[in-house]
């Protein structure tokens, strides 16, 4: 027992030094307190800098120039190929140029039988375009056409007029199969031939026009194109010989899927050939180039690249992330109420955590899509459907693009807490009463001048032909991009007037009071910095920290060298000496910047009182030397006056006395004074 007694204490202080060693000063574990050194504003900058980084991550890592590279491809194959001189697919203007389009450069590059060399290619060698992108099922052509007589002829000329196709809208639409029985008699014989196409409701997604402004419906009469090129050019001859493309057709709708093995991307392609009912004819190409299936082949171990791997696994992180910041929002709101919401920054992270829970969603919906049509991809005789997941695809980039914008303006979040960081926002939020009247003001011009312009060229002028396209060319016209010329050719005089009239009053007058607004928030907001900046020693806990994270290398760098080399005897200045140095030289650098950010006015005013400071200075420097001399002259007024008072009275005792010994006397008492 008494052995026990005698170890135990031994052990308890083992135990005890062990975990005075785990726990460091105080009993605080030497990781939670250099955890707490760092202020609560690094923290969150921190945090927030690596959410940043992680998203640009996702976003630049599975993207480089690939895409861009296949679509031009695709586009140099379709629609820069001349069919007819100086005709491509982007300048025909005929029904006849875009029959010769499809004849002479979509089915040949669709369904290519020979080589560059003019060597037949095999079975497999056929589905490849251009030899590098791989066909994926069949190509579809489908056929937007309007009813019959869907508008009214005046009565004068009803007999001249048979047929009246109006503009294409959901009522007026032709769903009905295009049936026709097309006879020709030829060396006395009668040779008859159908086409039947039938109406597909919902074959694709609806498309808005952005040169018609139309918006087209996802139905229409279809013809898929097989792989065989001898079946294709039969079906396409009786597409001719039966007028398909007739009167009632508005919009003519190609859809191509390819896939290139070699970067990993599919391409879904639409050709659109529009007729409008006032007979111009509109071309138009949408070659979007994607890595569609590369998070799937992740997902199912199907040789995807490392890098593709590594992305979705950031891309995973990344959302973990955003579902942390979305529980953090509800759990502050929970604290603080509604009111939390009141603040404009928070306003802003509710508004992009929001448009990064659409963006999960989205892609949740994409690869389920995806995943469905994996297997389709190798079904060479149906065609793939992938317009709903790349609408998907293109709207995750989309609200992505718009995020980037929110994510980084959420750092001037954190940068205000550094004074002269935050210029930018502190002039934005002076200047936002006077700009917002500036707003209503070019708003109220723009418009005017819009609609006028519209009314006088918009028949003519392809920029001014609807309202939002004249308001857009009016605001490009403020930043020097315009054709005057043109203006002038349709109309001389009003041209001249509206044009000159608009620069001068939104330009020269407008403009210029908005940005002198802006000049003068912005002069004020640096005269408040130059007054509250006196102190340049105080500093933010933020760029406190910050500025230890970019001196720490150097720091870490000296304690290395000095245990491995070691010490010198000549230790240089001590901390406290550096310190100062610090201060000093960070008191000039505040100083010099100062002088940099002053206006004219400032600097002159500034030297005013600089000079007014140094005559006060040497005012006060020859007041006080006048003092002293006066101080000086008193003392010398009374050691003479001593003087002269003791010299009255060894006169007065020498009289009596002798003058011989008077004199000497009143030598002695002299030698006695001046020795005193």
């Amino acid at each position: 027992m008494a052995a026990a007694s005698a170890e135990s204490p031994k052990k308890s202080q083992k135990k005890g030094k062990k975990s005075s060693s785990d726990k460091g000063v105080d009993g605080v574990h030497p990781a939670l307190a250099f955890y707490r050194t760092w202020s609560e504003e690094f923290k969150e900058f921190a945090l927030y800098l690596f959410f940043v980084i992680l998203f640009c991550a996702v976003i630049f890592m599975p993207r480089n120039a690939d895409p861009y590279f296949m679509a031009k491809g695709i586009r140099d194959t379709f629609t820069t190929n001349e069919f007819t001189y100086n005709i491509d697919f982007d300048r025909m203007t005929t029904k006849k140029q875009a029959l010769d389009w499809f004849e002479d450069v979509l089915i040949p590059n669709l369904l290519p039988e020979e080589d560059y060399n003019g060597n037949e290619l095999t079975k497999l060698e056929k589905q490849f375009i251009t030899g590098y992108n791989k066909r994926l099922g069949t190509a579809r052509i489908r056929t937007v056409k309007v009813q019959d007589n869907s508008c009214t002829v005046p009565a004068q000329l009803q007999s001249k007029i048979q047929e009246c196709y109006a503009t294409i809208s959901a009522d007026n639409q032709d769903k009905t199969d295009y049936w026709n029985n097309h006879t020709v008699i030829k060396n006395n014989k009668v040779t008859s031939t159908i086409l039947d196409v039938p109406y597909m409701e919902g074959a694709d997604a609806s498309w808005y026009s952005p040169a018609t402004k139309l918006t087209y419906p996802g139905g229409g009469q279809v013809i898929e194109l097989d792989n065989d090129l001898a079946n294709v050019t039969e079906v396409w001859s009786k597409v001719k010989s039966h007028d398909f493309l007739d009167s009632s057709t508005r919009a003519v709708f190609v859809n191509v899927n390819m896939y290139n093995a070699n970067v990993d991307l599919v391409s879904a392609t639409k050709f659109s050939i529009e007729f409008s009912s006032a007979g111009a004819v509109f071309t138009s190409s949408q070659i979007r180039c994607l890595p569609l299936i590369r998070p799937v082949r992740v997902l199912l171990g199907d040789g995807a690249t490392s890098n593709a791997s590594l992305t979705f696994t950031l891309e995973l992180v990344f959302f973990g992330m955003v579902l942390m910041y979305i529980l953090n929002e509800f759990r502050i709101i929970k604290i603080h109420g509604y009111v939390y919401l009141k603040n404009i920054w928070n306003q802003l992270e509710a508004i992009n955590l929001f448009l990064f829970l659409v963006v999960m969603i989205l892609r949740a919906l994409s690869l389920g899509y995806i995943g469905n049509v994996y297997d389709s991809f190798a079904i060479d005789d149906t065609y793939l459907d992938l317009d709903w997941v790349v609408y998907f695809a293109k709207l995750v980039e989309n609200v992505n693009a718009f995020n980037a914008v929110l994510t980084f303006l959420k750092l001037f979040k954190f940068v205000r807490e550094n004074r002269r960081m935050s210029q930018l926002i502190d002039t934005v939020e002076l200047a936002s009463i006077d700009m917002g009247s500036i707003m209503v003001i070019i708003l109220v011009i723009a418009t005017g001048y819009g609609i006028a312009f519209h009314i006088a060229f918009g028949h003519a002028v392809t920029e001014y032909r609807d309202f939002a396209e004249s308001l857009f060319t009016l605001f490009l016209a403020t930043l020097g991009d315009f054709d005057m010329d043109e203006l002038r050719s349709y109309n001389q005089v009003l041209g001249a007037f509206l044009f000159v009239t608009f620069i001068v009053i939104m330009f020269f007058v407008v403009i210029s009071m908005f940005l002198a607004i802006v000049d003068s928030a912005y002069e004020s907001v640096r005269e408040q910095l130059l007054e509250d900046g006196g102190d340049a020693d105080e500093m933010d806990p933020l760029t406190r920290d910050v500025l230890r994270i970019i001196t720490a290398p150097t720091i870490i760098g000296n304690k290395i060298f000095v245990l491995f080399v070691g010490e010198k005897e000549d230790k240089g200045p001590s901390e406290e000496e550096l310190e100062k140095r610090r201060k000093e030289e960070a008191k000039k650098l505040a100083e010099e910047e100062k002088k940099k950010m002053m206006s004219p006015e400032m600097m002159e005013r500034q030297a005013k009182l600089k000079v007014e400071h140094d005559f006060k200075s040497l005012y006060d420097e020859a007041m006080g030397r006048i003092d002293k001399l006066k101080a000086s002259q008193d003392s010398l007024q009374k050691t003479l006056n001593l003087i002269s008072d003791n010299i009255t009275i060894v006169d007065q005792g020498g009289e009596g006395e002798g003058g011989g010994e008077g004199e000497q006397t009143m030598g002695d008492t002299i030698v006695q004074e001046g020795g005193e």
